[in-house]
This record gives structure tokens, sequence and C-alpha cells, in this order.
């Protein structure tokens, strides 16, 4: 049973007491309350760790699912070459700051947490009627060391206060026998009688008195025995709690070591390869490319009379307006050209290859055109399942670019975070991709022609690969990717 009760009452006594010296009796609980007490302060230590540890996961998945939503939104979107690699450092900072506050989660609960549980577990052993043997066996040392010296100290008490009463009684004694001397009424008898009660009063209170100064010597002879006795419980209990303090403060340090981003390599390391990705954006290399690949400096074979063979260029009859070589009527159509620049499709994402991008829809207006033959593309294999087995593993919106901040706060719908990690360090096997492939579904992933990523299962009955593209897993068709 605990040596100290959970009693309001008594909780208030040991506040009061505690303005009383340790020597008296009794008054040695309040240490070993606090020897007690130390493993409810583990309890509230490991409690405060594990909700910071709490924060950190909830942090990191925030940035994940952050990070996740903008990739989809940047790849979809008109950006291009180098100001689009500087937009998505910003998630990919976001990516590697969630490695790094999903890594303090871990240390937090599986080192520092995981030690205090350990100590505790090893300095407080629980009694088979509750309380703890470290506990019960100090409290029960004190009251040894202090048994002798209470009893003593009680007989003192007794002793002194028959005295005070004797002294009193005296004085009583005293003032009837001046009364009575100078009071006629009384008769000899009367006043004979008044003097024997004071002189009965004087012996007791000489005879208390020698008893009380005789209890005080006993008392003070054993006050070098009671002191040394005490002493000796009073260290045991301060090695205790020294070894207590010092095991909080090396597990606060632990902590701290944890907690501190300024001496983590991996977290200085984020924000110098961010910077510099974001100093090698150039706007004139970016203007040079879209105008070798979207403007004046594009290759064009223009349309020569040639006479007629098989092998020459088809020539076929157009209706709509715009076509090459003519306003409309009968035109030469070009089959095909080859840039000689040095900003080729290869170094850039190109947006109007992206059938959802802005600038695509506005070439298929008329407002620009590319004249390319693009290669015949497989046909999609059939419906499939999603990487957690079902048919459509995830219900959102497919991501677009957002027209206003309103439409930016679509959150969070769904949560692949757990499904993504389970494969964001497998190895698997590079791929290069055959064909563009723009993902349907939210576990699809989405490539250009000549992107190289990797591979991590084999094609399924279904005639889908597993993939990891940029840090995302998802599935692509096995048919649009060889492997290198």
């Amino acid at each position: 049973m605990s040596v100290h009760s959970a009693d309001p009452d008594q909780n208030a006594e040991f506040a009061m007491d505690s303005q009383k010296s340790f020597w008296e009796v009794h008054q040695y609980r309040r240490t070993v309350k606090r020897l007690e007490d130390g493993y409810e302060t583990c309890n509230k230590l490991m409690l405060l760790l594990q909700e910071r540890a709490e924060i950190e996961k909830k942090y990191a998945k925030s940035l994940k699912q952050w990070s996740t939503k903008w990739h989809g939104v940047i790849d979809k979107g008109p950006e291009y070459g180098t100001n689009k690699s500087a937009w998505k450092a910003t998630l990919t900072e976001a990516e590697r700051r969630h490695d790094v506050h999903r890594d303090i989660c871990t240390r937090l609960n599986g080192e520092v947490v995981a030690s205090i549980k350990n100590w505790q577990k090893e300095n407080y052993h629980k009694k088979m009627m509750n309380g703890f043997k470290e506990v019960i066996d100090l409290d029960e040392g004190f009251r040894k060391a202090q048994k002798q010296w209470a009893v003593l100290l009680k007989k003192t008490q007794q002793s002194q206060k028959t005295y005070y009463n004797c002294c009193k009684a005296e004085k009583t004694a005293e003032l009837q026998e001046k009364a009575a001397e100078g009071d006629t009424t009384l008769s000899p008898d009367q006043v004979k009688k008044i003097q024997d009660k004071r002189d009965k009063s004087t012996h007791d209170t000489n005879k208390t008195k020698d008893k009380y100064e005789s209890c005080l010597e006993d008392i003070n002879e054993h006050n070098p025995r009671y002191i040394e006795d005490m002493t000796v419980q009073f260290k045991k209990a301060q090695d205790y709690e020294r070894k207590r303090l010092q095991f909080f403060k090396e597990a606060l340090i632990a902590a701290h070591k944890v907690l501190d981003l300024s001496v983590n390599d991996k977290f200085s390391a984020i924000y110098t390869d961010f910077m510099n990705t974001l100093r090698s954006s150039d706007c004139e290399k970016d203007l040079k490319w879209w105008s070798a690949n979207h403007g004046v400096n594009m290759a064009m074979n223009w349309p020569n009379f040639e006479e007629y063979s098989e092998q020459v260029h088809a020539i076929t009859k157009k209706s709509s307006k715009g076509n090459v070589g003519g306003s409309g009527g009968e035109g030469v159509v070009v089959a095909s050209f080859k840039s000689t620049s040095e900003f080729s499709n290869q170094d850039y994402n190109d947006p109007t290859y992206n059938t959802n991008s802005k600038v695509y829809k506005l070439y298929n207006k008329g407002i620009q055109q590319r004249y390319t033959t693009k290669p015949k593309i497989p046909p999609r294999p059939a419906p499939r399942k999603g990487l957690n087995g079902s048919k459509r593993p995830y219900q959102i919106n497919s991501h677009k670019w957002p027209a206003s901040p309103e439409e930016e706060q679509n959150d969070f719908e769904y949560d692949a975070e757990e499904e993504q990690e389970d494969f964001a360090s497998k190895p698997g096997v590079q791929v290069k991709a055959l064909y563009d492939y723009d993902g349907v579904e939210e576990d699809e992933l989405s490539f250009h022609t000549g992107d190289i990523f990797v591979k991590l299962e084999d094609e399924d009955e279904q005639g889908w690969c597993k993939g990891r593209v940029n840090d995302k897993v998802g599935l692509y068709p096995a048919n649009y990717a060889t492997p290198i």
C-alpha cells in the first residue's frame, strides 16, 4: 500500500507541515514522498516527449500531403524549364523536411522515451499490495531511526505539561494563602488548610520539575544517535534523487540532440541544395528554349515545288483555315521536321505536349501549331487495380491550376502517404519512357517521352507495372517504357 494517501486533506496537511523542521516527528515523510513522486514525473516526462513526437509526425504528414498535391498542379500547369525546376525545389524541400521530422518522431519515441521507460522500470519495483519497494524501505528506515527519539520526546512533552500544571496550581495556592492572611472571617483551621495546600503544590512543582529535567537529559543524550541514524536515511533519499535528476538531465539532453536541427547535416543540406536550385534558374535560357521549340527559332520545311513522286511529301486537301502553305482549299502539309537548336525538348518538360496543359489547348485552337508527327501510341491497358488492391483507391478531384486562393483550399482529401512510403526506398530497375503518359487515376504515374524512372514490380496480368517517378510511387502501362 502506498505510504502517502491521495486524500486532499492529507495533501493539505503535508503543505502545512512543509514549514516544520525535518527533525520533528514524521516530517521525514516529505522526503519519502519526493521519492514516490519520482515515478510519476517519469510518466509526465514521457508524455511530454510523446506529444512532441506526435506534433513532429503530423507536421511531416502535412508537408508530404502538400507536396504531393502541388506536384500534380505544377506538372499539369504552364510552367517550364528552369523556372519549373525552381517551383519544384520548394516541394523537394518539403519532402526532405518530411523525412527529417519523421526521423525526429521516430528517435524521440524509439530512443529518448524508451530510455526513460527502461530507467523507470529498473529503479521502481512495484509491490504486490501497491506501492514501491524503494519507497516503503525508505519510509521504514526513517521510522526506525526516529522511533526511540519519538518515545523520549513524548515523555518530555508529557513531563513538561505536568510541570506547567503544577506551576499553575502553585501560583493559585499562593494567591489563596495571601488572601487568607488578611481575611478575619476564616478560622485558624481553614487558614492552616490553605497553607498545607500551598506547601503541597510547591512540593509537586519541584518533583515534576525534576522529572521534566530528567526527560530533557535523556532526550539530549539520545540526540546524537538520532541525528546520525536520520542522516543515514536522508543520504539514501538524496542518492535516489541525485540519480533521478542526473538521468532526467541526460534524457533532456538526448531530446535536445534529436530536436536541434542546427547541427543536423541533413537539414542544412536541404537548404544548401534548395538555394543552389533557385540560383540555377535562368530566365534567358528558358526564353531561348521556348523560342527554339515554340517560337521563331523553330526549324521549318517551307513548301517548294516538287515533281510528283511516290516518295515526296503527300499533298492532301484541307478544308480548314490556317493550313501551312495556304489560306484554305488545297495546301501542302509538312509531315515532319527536325530541330537543330541546342535547346531541344530533351532538356525541358514540354507543356505543349501535355494534352491537359493550357498551352496545348491554345495550340488546338489555332493560336500556334506544332508540326511534328507524334509516334503511334499503343492502346491503354485494361482497367486495373490500384496500389492497395481496390478498383479506385482514391476518390479525389484531379489536380488543376488553381484559379483563386479559395480553390487552393481543397486541402488533402486523401492520405496516400502510408502507401507511398512502403515503396519510397525500394530498389528497382531503371526504364526509359517510349511515349508520353498522363495518369488518369490518382495512383497512376505521369511522364514524358525519354524520361528515365524506376520500375519496382513486373507487369501484371492486366498489363500494368508499378514504378517510381520523382519519389512518387504508382502504376503505368507496361508497354509505355522499356528497360535501359
